[in-house]
This record gives C-alpha cells, sequence and structure tokens, in this order.
C-alpha cells in the first residue's frame, strides 16, 4: 500500500507537466500579427524569401485561395492573401526558439 501511494504521488505531477506541455500556445488558432498593408502579395512573399535566405532558415511555400501561406517549421506559419483588393498580412506563431524571433518582426519590413 504504501509503494502505491509513493507511485501515485510521484506519477500525478508527471501526468500534470505532461498536459501542461500541449497547452503551451493556448490562442493557437489565431493570428498574433493580423493587419492589412499597401504591398501587393508578391512584394511582401518576396521580401519574407529574402529574409529567410538572410536568416539561413529554409522553408514551404504553398499556394492559398488568393495568396501564399509560408510554413517556417515548428508551427510558425504567415499567410499572405489579396482580400477585397487588400493584402492582409497574418503571423501565426509556433514554438519560439532564437533562430526564428525575425519572423516577429518581419511584417514590420516586409509588410508595413
Amino acid at each position: 500500500m504504501k509503494r502505491l501511494t509513493i507511485a501515485a504521488a510521484v506519477s500525478i505531477p508527471l501526468l500534470v507537466a505532461g498536459c501542461s506541455l500541449f497547452q503551451s500556445n493556448p490562442d493557437s488558432g489565431e493570428p498574433e500579427i493580423d493587419h492589412v498593408t499597401s504591398r501587393s502579395v508578391n512584394d511582401v512573399v518576396e521580401c519574407l524569401t529574402q529574409d529567410a535566405i538572410k536568416h539561413g532558415v529554409s522553408f514551404k511555400s504553398t499556394p492559398i485561395p488568393q495568396g501564399t501561406m509560408l510554413e517556417f517549421g515548428n508551427s510558425n506559419v504567415i499567410k499572405v492573401r489579396d482580400d477585397n483588393g487588400q493584402t492582409s498580412y497574418r503571423f501565426y506563431p509556433g514554438e519560439r526558439h532564437i533562430s526564428n524571433l525575425w519572423l516577429e518582426g518581419a511584417s514590420k519590413t516586409c509588410a508595413p
């Protein structure tokens, strides 16, 4: 009985810690940066491509309706679309690392 109590006392904190790993980004479905820019979709995507090359980062570009989605790994996604004649820029952050912090400021340089 004593072993069962010790096992439960040790396993409960581990279980709670494991569950908290899946709750790291409670707003994972909403963009952190969502604004409109006067630049075209192609201009913004080209600027992001140049920034990614400058930072030595690989990414995947996928066409979406009226625009492009750029996936930078670790669930970091940028969607650039033409919505009713305006270009919308949406950044969905994933895991943050020193190597991808430049993504948070990319909207200021590529989609002002």
